[in-house]
């Protein structure tokens, strides 16, 4: 059965290694959106998700928290919660260039055999982000090596409005593992997003090149956040 021994076991060698006395800044966030896509596939069947979380970052760079979703992965499925745990460091190697090392382990409650955990690794240069994920047994017990490298972009304009830009490929060695005859497959987005009186509003196109997948087909997001 998995556990969350990976990501205790990462959380007490960052704290090991951590001064007894550091400042820590505790957030929080929620979201309502029409859709959580995942690597440009949805996981609530296309319709509403309630999100939130909770993130404590220390002045260290060592960052760790929790984040949930409600999903809905049809009639075969016993669960209908995601909750993600996640541990890692982040900073500045030069005056522009920043890294960001993590790992995450993905708990689906009603389904353990499903839980399974990420690492991550991601260098960032303006608002430019290229980063590479690697799973030993994506999406549960038993599945395949994943690898997941992705580049990201996000513009900052006037009037606190922004632009997103995200592409990513997913790769794994095991035929038919995304759909019949698919071991592979892009997905990408572009969204805009305003913040306006402290509440964030996104609007994101999604889309992939999976075929015959309905959960896959391009769609519009519309989502309104808010962190505390």
């Amino acid at each position: 059965m998995k556990t969350l021994r990976p990501i205790i076991c990462l959380s007490a060698a960052f704290l090991a290694c951590m001064p007894v006395c550091q400042a820590v800044e505790l957030g929080a966030n929620v979201t309502l959106a029409t859709d959580y896509t995942f690597r440009g596939v949805s996981q609530t069947d296309e319709k509403g998700a309630i999100q939130g979380g909770f993130q404590a970052d220390f002045d260290s760079g060592f960052y760790l928290g929790t984040w949930a979703s409600n999903v809905n992965f049809g009639s075969d499925s016993n669960t209908s919660t995601e909750i993600d745990y996640f541990v890692g460091w982040s900073g500045a190697l030069t005056e522009h260039l920043t890294l960001d090392v993590n790992a995450t382990f993905f708990a689906y409650d009603g389904d353990s055999s499903a839980n399974y955990q990420e690492y991550g690794v991601a260098l960032g240069w303006g608002g430019a982000t290229l980063g590479l994920i690697y799973s030993d047994e994506y999406f549960g017990d038993g599945g395949p090596d994943f690898y997941y490298p992705y580049l990201a972009y996000d513009w900052a304009l006037a009037d606190e409005w922004g632009l997103s830009f995200h592409a990513g490929y997913n790769h794994t060695d095991e035929s038919d593992f995304f759909a019949v005859g698919e071991k592979t497959y892009w997905d990408w987005s572009v969204g805009v997003h305003k913040t306006v009186q402290g509440i964030d509003l996104a609007l994101t196109y999604v889309d992939t090149d999976l075929n015959d997948i309905s959960e896959a087909d391009a769609r519009l997001i519309f989502s309104i956040s808010k962190s505390f």
